[in-house]
């Protein structure tokens, strides 16, 4: 009888212990100076908070910890120096993480910011394991777009000569060529290969976590046009914390017909401004955010101005948040373009709260209820005028 029961309880703290949700990672890698501080970050588009850190001496670190209950576990989170460029991925998973190998750390640029190459051998368990195969797939792209670069790079120089001497004449030459077209041929031969290859491994995982954690990894950034790859993930990986930060992307507001996301702005008379105050006596709200740099954003405003001035007295109303780093530089694009409706510079983050990863992104929301009417292209040039027409003939 004690045998059971002492069986029972080292069972049941092995159970216990897998799932804890501890971690630890120890590495010994060349390269890194004593005192460096290391970080690991959740794997994401969304520039989360470090989980976890340790210093580095005598080429040796280690991080012990455990994931919160607000992350998912097992996870991928990415190893890096702090406040640096460059990265090693890895996954969190029950046991001992053991890192080798080196770093090449590189000269740091206008802001003090070092680059770091990562040389390195993760070895775990099963997750680890896993995710360093789709490593290998990516890696061997990598070595594809090198090799097609470095083979042609005699034609891609002449090329970039003849566009810096605005020499259109040489640039029609170099294009009709024998070696820019086998050049154009690697490139299309590549990016079709990018294609499959993701694709490949989304679908290889489409019903469990790991299906929108390799989205996430392999893809930049998701747009609304992206929502048919994430119907494809089973209800399971979709509901996944994944899953979830993979359709918070793509469909950053909301859904159509959902409530769009809270946000805040403040104007150059200090006061606050919510989306209800910018909706408040307005039937349809544009947020259009955008930048004094982004051509494509300086390109639709013609069409918003458009709009603009049909439907202003019924209802519609236009909210301009630029993402500018450089206060004159928008100012000066404020004074150039002649925005007649509210703008703002987004000194509160709206643009993180709705996701933005490249601009223009416009939103289309109902000002009376304050639900998505439609979002990216769906909110832009012709589809914008058509759903316009539509909801002012009503």
């Amino acid at each position: 009888m004690k045998k059971i029961f002492f069986a029972l309880i080292i069972t049941c703290l092995m159970a216990c212990n897998v799932d804890s949700r501890q971690f630890e990672v120890n590495g010994q890698i060349e390269g890194l100076d004593d005192g460096t501080v290391l970080e690991l970050v959740p794997m994401s588009h969304d520039g989360d908070d470090a989980i976890a850190q340790a210093t580095v001496t005598g080429g040796k670190f280690a991080f012990k910890g455990q994931v919160g209950e607000s992350l998912p576990y097992p996870m991928c989170v990415i190893l890096m120096v702090k406040d640096s460029y460059g990265s090693e991925s890895l996954m969190l998973e029950p046991g001992t993480v053991n890192i080798t190998g080196k770093v090449e750390k590189g000269q740091p640029d206008e802001n003090g910011k070092c680059s770091y190459a990562w040389n390195v051998k993760v070895n775990g368990g099963a997750e680890n394991a896993k995710l360093s195969g789709y490593k290998a797939k990516r890696a061997a792209l990598d070595k594809q777009f090198s090799d097609y670069h470095t083979q042609y790079a005699q034609v891609l120089q002449a090329l970039n000569d003849a566009r810096q001497a605005k020499d259109q004449e040489r640039i029609d030459q170099i294009l009709q060529s024998d070696d820019y077209k086998a050049f154009d041929k690697a490139e299309k031969d590549f990016f079709a290969t990018v294609e499959s290859t993701y694709k490949g491994i989304l679908n290889e995982n489409r019903d469990t976590y790991w299906g929108p954690m390799m989205a996430i990894y392999l893809w930049t950034y998701f747009t609304n046009s992206d929502k048919a790859l994430y119907d494809t993930l089973s209800p399971e990986a979709q509901q996944s914390w994944y899953g979830k930060r993979m359709l918070d992307e793509i469909q950053p507001a909301g859904g159509v017909g959902e409530q769009a996301k809270e946000f805040a702005v403040k104007g150059d008379d200090g006061k606050q401004l919510g989306l209800a105050d910018l909706a408040r006596g307005k039937k349809v709200l544009l947020v259009d955010f955008w930048a004094s740099w982004c051509k494509p954003c300086r390109n639709e405003i013609p069409n918003v101005k458009k709009q603009y001035e049909l439907y202003k007295d019924k209802g519609f109303e236009v909210v301009s948040i630029s993402i500018d780093s450089n206060e004159k530089a928008w100012r000066k694009a404020l004074e150039q373009e002649q925005l007649q409706w509210p703008n703002f510079l987004d000194r509160m983050g709206a643009a993180n709260v709705y996701k933005v990863k490249s601009i223009p992104a416009m939103f289309l929301i109902d000002a009376t209820n304050l639900s998505v009417i439609a979002s990216g292209e769906d909110a832009r040039g012709e589809a914008l005028a058509a759903k316009l027409a539509e909801l002012f003939a009503k």
